[in-house]
Formats: C-alpha cells, sequence, structure tokens
C-alpha cells in the first residue's frame, strides 16, 4: 500500500482561490475573514494563499471584503527592496544581534514579508541581501531535531487532526512540539518536508520488505497447540503504524472514535489476531483501536 500527500495546489489558478476565500466568507456571513476563518472552512491552505498573493490583507482585497486595518498598519507592502531591507536591519538592530527571525520581524517590522520571500528563496536569503547573518537552526539544549524526531512529529499531529496538516498548524501554540519554521528551514519548504516524509513511510528497509512479503502470501493460519515460531517482529515501526491508521481513517474500528472529532481519544494498532497465538505484524492482522476498545479486548480475536 502506497501512501500519497494530497494534491498540490501551486498551479491552482489565482481566480479559483479568491473564489474560495468569497466562498468561505459568504457561509460565515462575514465581511471579512481572519485567517483562523479560513483554515477552519476553506478548501486550500492559508499558507498558499498567503504566499500566492504576499499578504492575508492583499487576498481579501482581492476577494472584495474589508482589511484587517490594526495589522495592515504594521505589514503593509513595500515598494523598495532597499527600504524593506533597511527596514530588516532596524529590526536586527532593535534585538541587539545581527539577524532577527520571522516572529520577530512580524512584530516589529513595518512591512509584509512574503512577496520577498518568494522572490529570494526564503527568509535566510533575505538576511543575506540585507547583510544580516542566519538565524540558527535551532536553539536550546539539542541543536539539530533527527530526521526520526520530524518524521515523527509529523505522524502525530497528522493522526491528531486526521488528515493531512498544514503549515500554519505546526505551531507551539496550537500544540505541535516541532514548529513548521523548522520543517522549512531543513527541507526548503513545508511541501518538500511532507513529501520527505511520505518517502519515508513508503519506503522499505529488509525488515519491512519481509512484512510485505508475508502480507502477500500468508493468511494468518491460526497455530494451536505447537511452537509458535514468528516471521515477524512483535514491535510496529513508524511506516506500518500510520499505513495502518491511514487505511482505516484515523479512527477506531471497533466504535469509530477519533483524535479529530475528540482530543481525548488515543489510537493504537491492535493485532486482530494476536500475537501471542502466532498473529504476524502484517497490514492485513493489523487494526486501529481507541485505547479503551483496546484494552478492552485484551487477547480475544475480534474481526
Amino acid at each position: 500500500m502506497e501512501f500519497v500527500l494530497n494534491e498540490y495546489h501551486r498551479n491552482t489558478p489565482d481566480e479559483e482561490l479568491i473564489e474560495d476565500v468569497k466562498r468561505v466568507a459568504d457561509l460565515l456571513k462575514k465581511e471579512s475573514l481572519s485567517c483562523k476563518d479560513y483554515s477552519s472552512h476553506g478548501r486550500f491552505s492559508y499558507g498558499t494563499l498567503r504566499n500566492r498573493f504576499g499578504s492575508w490583507n492583499e487576498v481579501l482585497r482581492r476577494a472584495g471584503l474589508s482589511v484587517e486595518k490594526g495589522r495592515l498598519k504594521f505589514h503593509d507592502y513595500c515598494e523598495s527592496d532597499e527600504v524593506f531591507f533597511a527596514d530588516l536591519r532596524r529590526v536586527a538592530k532593535l534585538m541587539g544581534r545581527g539577524y532577527v527571525t520571522r516572529t520577530e520581524y512580524e512584530k516589529h517590522g513595518r512591512f509584509n514579508y512574503g512577496e520577498r520571500t518568494k522572490k529570494y528563496g526564503g527568509w535566510g536569503s533575505l538576511l543575506k541581501v540585507a547583510g544580516l547573518e542566519q538565524t540558527p537552526f535551532r536553539t536550546g539544549p539539542k541543536q539539530m531535531y533527527s530526521e526520526k524526531e520530524l518524521f515523527e512529529e509529523i505522524e502525530h499531529i497528522w493522526i491528531k487532526l486526521g488528515r493531512q496538516p498544514r503549515y500554519e498548524e505546526f505551531s507551539i501554540e496550537k500544540g505541535a512540539e516541532i514548529s513548521a519554521g523548522t520543517y522549512r528551514r531543513r527541507f526548503g519548504s513545508w511541501r518538500k518536508a511532507l513529501e520527505a516524509f511520505v518517502s519515508y513511510i513508503n519506503s522499505e528497509d529488509d525488515e519491512d520488505k519481509k512484512v510485505a512479503i508475508l502480507d502477500e502470501v500468508s493468511d494468518n493460519a491460526k497455530i494451536e497447540e505447537q511452537t509458535i515460531r514468528h516471521k515477524t517482529k512483535r514491535d510496529i515501526n513508524l511506516r506500518l503504524r500510520f499505513k495502518v491508521m491511514a487505511r482505516d481513517h484515523f479512527k477506531c474500528c471497533k466504535c469509530g472514535k477519533s483524535p479529530a472529532t475528540d482530543p481525548s481519544v488515543v489510537l493504537h494498532i491492535d493485532h486482530i489476531y494476536p500475537y501471542s497465538k502466532g498473529g504476524e505484524t502484517i497490514m492485513g492482522n493489523l487494526q486501529t483501536l481507541c485505547s479503551d476498545c483496546n484494552l478492552g479486548k485484551s487477547d480475544l480475536v475480534i474481526y
């Protein structure tokens, strides 16, 4: 089973994006939309629109909606690159160091930076052209997340939401352990980070190949009154766990509960025919159960 990302919207026409903003405004009966409003009801990622048009206020203007005037005062579009770079240097000086983060510029800067990050190829490139230092990759006792840590956090948020996560949903404020900016810096963009995750999910090591072969030829025949010799390990790796949950739509196969509708729900991967009785760790013998249903099942065989 190969896992794939949702359709990429890079080539979606401007008109289609703006029409969806209008649709959400009509749905909510509002003269203006916040980013949160659109993220909750829109077809596309808020980040896709912001990056395409340079700022959320520009999206609202094109949709014929009222702009957020308070925010526009500090984040209006700047025609001159030199004026923009001078403002970057001003904020860096205000911070008392040779670089400035996106968050700091959003708080203290005068202009919107969306169009220029797109023009120059990223925040780091903007700093370089402005004559500033690069922001540290990561501060704190650990200097860099491992690829495994990054992929595990994507899996965690994906399961929590029950769908492919968006850029703006990866923030500390929204419960993510790792910010989307970390992924962007490591992989070049949020989309590339998701592509790397999916590539990892679809890749196979020697153990995965063994599982794939077993999944095709084994019917998990019940082994009774004889020594059990397993061909797979009991532990379920990230790749297989995520594929099983995606197949089961990130819901409990028994009661239908999902973390997306009830944050208290914890999903487990269960061996349909118990491992202790000879069941193998393969797709055909695994199912998604919530913690309550899984604990209630014990070693019973429940299909």
